[in-house]
């Protein structure tokens, strides 16, 4: 089952916030995440939500704001 994808670059990171680098994801969700910085909301698989579900942010290019719906 696909699930969306939503990236938002911010400016402010909360103190509280769980980052996560780039590099630090896993192969499937590392290789995806360049194509969803450039789409406003886009529906992948759930190995791709899987690595990104447990970060609140994850620094790239900048910070950006993972919201999964």
């Amino acid at each position: 089952m696909s699930q969306n994808v939503t990236l938002e670059p911010v400016e402010n990171v909360p103190s509280d916030s769980r980052v996560c680098h780039y590099d630090e994801l896993g192969e499937d969700a590392k290789e995806e995440f360049p194509i969803l910085t450039e789409n406003i909301d886009i529906s992948v698989d759930s190995t791709i939500v899987d690595g990104l579900e447990g970060y609140d942010l994850v620094k790239y290019t900048d910070y950006y704001e993972v919201s999964i719906s």
